[in-house]
């Protein structure tokens, strides 16, 4: 009997784990329906006898919330009542039918048993106007096994989706299996296993994609990691792709072979070959999504050679003209990349932001970049960026990747960076259980030890966390929600006095113009630019002063003499000036003081000579001390002017204050000025008072240089007598090897003027037994040398 089978296929419904099939078609002019459910878990189906008629129910466990209408067709009707943990499928056939379970492969299964259980993941339906009973033999009951026997397959397909008739079918599977061997990652075994296909199956249909895959494996090994570099093949390569060019000339994949003759030439550092590669494939633009991703390897390219500003073109264009995501993600990787290279972390962290929210998965499938992006991120201590970059990218790496442990390492140690103390315990958890021999176990064990104190306060952690998750969950969904998770988490942090904490929310808690949160920022940074203050941290004191400019902080803290202070130690002259201005009444000695001492660094010595006197002339009690520094300026700044008589004047009147290192460093001023202006006198005679008062006090600051000019004068003026005494005091203390060959030179000199060679020979000898060389121990030689002629 002649047969004819018409099969339409309709699938019409699927749920949770929850399938339904319904094929239609003819058999011998008779009409039948074939109905398979499936599910991912055991469900129920039972054939019930009612009134004479039979029908059908299923039990699906499960929770379904969209509606589920029935259906009718001409063979059955189906009925769905939702229930509390279940949907429950009644099937109600309008002719004949049947049901069998059908959770067996008959394909693979050797042995297939008959069930009559009620239980199975798959149960099929047959309806026909008329089904004939099963026969039943009586005999022997065994599996029969066909191992040589083909399973079903659909054939190749020629361009026309007809069916190819070829003389052979292993290169078929050959090429899937090494279509999966590339998906899989494992690119040597893709490389190895094309090659033999190429040369096996010549004749192939599939020649092309062999070919091709080879390609695409090479490239991945060689062309893309610069670690793994071989000359030879990457010009085999070329050579490969040039024959593929020429034979498959229309092939679809011809844009990729194109994309990867590029990146071989980039890895050979061929410049001229790279540049025409890149300008065929921008004039062919065959295809935009392999154009654009040439583009951006040339980018990188060209960018390594020091084209920057023409790379960062090409990335933004991309970026902000492509409606693929995997492309745009791509280019503002490499911009966040340059930012971070070029000390523009914000703008960096913009760029990864858009990507978290378009397309986070991108980071796992490009991972050389994500993972060297992450680094970079991390090195500049933004380490939320940094970890959520490295989640992204981790959970897509396979244990096989030689990059795995260190991945693993640098996620769990950026995670230990951030609030995600949790996260970080299991991430550094899985590091010792994974390596117990790790290279990173010493340290992923202190990081480990590290977060474990942060975990401490469980409520605390949990609170935070949460209060960031409303922030964001409902940013655009319901600000009074986010403004309300924003409140509480700075209450939180306040209560904790995590000042900095708070300071970090500047923006956020500015934008929201919510008046508590406000106050709390303030007197946040009030609290910690006077801690830091207290501290003596200066620079972080600055910083906070600066950033809060608005908020006027300089007149609502405790210690507003250590801020200034502060403003000039990090030479923060222009702000320091403003302060000591803005502060002056409450104070005028101190801060006039402090404002001529600024003026007098900024070389404005007039003005510090007024300002000093004015202080002077304060009809204000006055300390010591406070009226000594205010003659000191007008002295320094007098000298600075090359007024020296007027500077003498002052000197005489510093020097009816009590005896002090301050006058000592007027005296060297003083001595300073007189060297560089051969004024023999004023050292003879300011020098020994500040040589005895360091002798006095033992302290000898300004020493050797002090002496020098001093011996130097001396031996001018024939006083070898008092040069022996100072070179006596002198030759005691503690100088380097090039001093102490100095004054032992100018102590032979000193002999040499009193005619007493014996001692000249012996400081001479002194001089040249130093352990150390120096212009001056070579003058000691020569001089030597002439007392031995």
């Amino acid at each position: 009997m002649k047969r004819i089978l018409f099969l339409i296929a309709l699938s019409f419904l699927k749920l949770f784990g929850f399938e339904l099939n319904l094929n239609t078609g003819r058999e011998d002019n008779q009409p039948f329906a074939i109905l398979h459910i499936a599910n991912d878990q055991n469900f129920t189906c039972r054939s019930v006898f009612v009134d004479t008629k039979t029908h059908f129910e299923c039990e699906i466990p499960g929770v379904v919330d969209n509606e589920l209408k029935d259906q009718s067709f001409s063979f059955f009707d189906l009925k769905f009542i939702k229930e509390e943990l279940k949907i429950k499928v009644l099937i109600l056939p309008k002719m004949q039918a049947k049901m069998f379970d059908s959770s067996q492969n008959i394909y693979i299964d050797k042995e297939i048993s008959p069930s009559n259980s009620p239980q199975s993941t798959k149960f099929t339906f047959i309806f026909a106007p008329e089904l004939f009973g099963v026969n039943h033999y009586d005999g022997l009951d065994f599996d029969v096994d066909f191992p040589h026997e083909s399973l079903p397959y659909v054939g190749a397909l020629d361009l026309n989706s007809n069916p190819v008739i070829i003389p052979q079918s292993a290169d078929i599977n050959t090429y899937l299996r090494i279509k999966q061997e590339y998906e899989d990652g494992n690119f040597p075994q893709v490389i190895t296993d094309a090659q033999n296909a190429i040369n096996r199956y010549r004749n192939s249909i599939f020649m092309s994609e062999f070919i091709l895959y080879k390609l695409r494996a090479q490239s991945q090994i060689y062309a893309q990691n610069s670690d793994v570099r071989d000359q030879e093949i990457l010009e085999n390569m070329i050579e490969d792709i040039k024959n593929w060019t020429r034979t498959f000339t229309s092939d679809k994949n011809y844009p990729e072979v194109l994309y990867i003759m590029l990146k071989t030439y980039i890895a050979l550092s061929q410049r001229a070959d790279v540049d025409y590669t890149m300008s065929l494939i921008n004039n062919q633009q065959l295809n935009e999504h392999f154009t654009s991703l040439s583009r951006l390897d040339y980018a990188d390219y060209i960018y390594n050679l020091g084209e920057r500003e023409r790379a960062i073109g090409i990335y933004e264009n991309i970026y902000f003209n492509t409606k693929d995501l995997n492309l745009a993600a791509r280019a503002a990787m490499s911009l966040a990349k340059d930012l971070l290279l070029n000390s523009n972390p914000n703008r960096a962290i913009q760029y990864i932001n858009t990507i978290l929210k378009a397309n986070k998965s991108y980071f796992g499938k490009d991972i050389s970049r994500s993972l060297e992006l992450a680094k970079l991120f991390y090195q500049n201590k933004i380490f939320d960026t940094s970890a959520e970059i490295y989640e992204n990218t981790f959970k897509n790496m396979p244990k096989i990747d030689d990059r795995y442990e260190e991945a693993l390492k640098d996620f769990a140690l950026a995670l230990a960076q951030t609030s995600r103390s949790n996260e970080a315990k299991k991430y550094l958890d899985l590091y010792m259980d994974e390596f117990l021999d790790g290279k990173y176990l010493e340290e992923i064990r202190k990081a480990n030890d590290e977060v474990f104190f942060n975990l401490n306060d469980n409520n605390a952690t949990f609170l935070h966390q949460r209060y960031k998750e409303l922030m964001k969950q409902y940013a655009n969904e319901d600000e009074n929600i986010a403004h309300r998770a924003l409140d509480e988490d700075i209450k939180l942090y306040y209560k904790e006095g995590n000042f900095s904490a708070i300071l970090d929310y500047q923006q956020q808690i500015e934008d929201s113009k919510l008046p508590d949160t406000r106050r709390f920022l303030e007197d946040s940074a009030i609290k910690a630019l006077n801690d830091e203050l207290k501290a003596d941290n200066c620079i972080k004191a600055v910083e906070i002063f600066t950033r809060f400019n608005a908020y006027n902080l300089g007149q609502k803290i405790e210690n507003k003499k250590q801020m200034l202070s502060c403003l000039q130690r990090t030479s923060k002259m222009e702000q320091a000036l403003a302060y000591a201005n803005e502060n002056f009444d409450e104070d005028k000695i101190f801060y006039g003081l402090q404002k001529a001492s600024i003026l007098l660094d900024n070389k404005q010595y007039q003005q510090t000579i007024n300002l000093a006197q004015d202080i002077i002339n304060l009809r204000v009690l006055k300390s010591d001390e406070e009226l000594f520094k205010a003659y000191y300026l007008q002295f320094l700044a007098l000298l600075r002017l090359n007024d020296y008589n007027q500077a003498i004047k002052i000197l005489k009147i510093l020097e009816t204050f009590p005896m002090s290192f301050n006058m000592v460093e007027a005296y060297d001023a003083l001595l300073g000025f007189a060297s560089d202006h051969n004024m023999q006198t004023t050292i003879l005679n300011y020098a020994p008072k500040a040589i005895d008062y360091q002798n006095f006090r033992g302290i000898n600051l300004f020493s050797p240089q002090l002496e020098f000019m001093y011996l130097q004068a001396l031996q001018n003026v024939n006083e070898n007598d008092k040069a022996l005494n100072i070179l006596k005091d002198l030759l005691k203390l503690k100088l380097s090897a090039e001093d102490r060959a100095r004054a032992l030179f100018i102590q032979s000199s000193v002999y040499e003027a009193l005619q007493n060679t014996a001692l000249q020979k012996e400081s001479l000898k002194e001089c040249l037994d130093i352990n150390a060389t120096s212009s001056w121990q070579d003058l000691c030689r020569q001089k030597n040398q002439i007392l031995g002629e």
